[in-house]
């Protein structure tokens, strides 16, 4: 059976669109500490704690785990980090299979939107 060009050309596009990110887990709501995870993927899994302390008269909210990938193919596995207040995010990111990766980062406040994710 042949594929008319226009379906062709829309199957090809929605490999590539489905390509760039295939799976996000954990919710979208902001974290506050104490906080603990462990969300799994099919192509990643990860651990993370949440916790805050007093650092020069300011809240310091640390997170602390790591990120392992556990696919086989040419994605990687993400922690995307977004402080409460912040419009960007910061990424740990564990490329090839078994590679686990540390996370250990900080951050001003009492909050953070932390999320798994598969990407390339």
């Amino acid at each position: 059976m042949r594929l008319a060009p226009t379906l062709r050309a829309l199957l090809a596009t929605a490999v590539l669109v489905g390509g760039t990110v295939m799976a996000t887990a954990t919710p979208a709501g902001a974290a506050t500490c104490p906080t603990r995870e462990s969300p799994k993927t099919d192509a990643g899994k990860a651990s993370w704690t949440l916790t805050c302390r007093q650092v020069e008269g300011q809240t310091a909210l640390y997170v602390d785990g790591w990120v392992e990938d556990t696919r086989r193919d040419a994605l990687c596995a993400v922690v995307r980090i977004t402080p409460k207040g912040r419009n960007y995010a910061d990424e740990v990111r564990a490329c090839g299979y078994g590679t686990r990766v540390q996370i250990d980062k900080f951050y001003q406040g009492r909050s953070a939107i932390v999320r798994l994710a598969v990407s390339r």
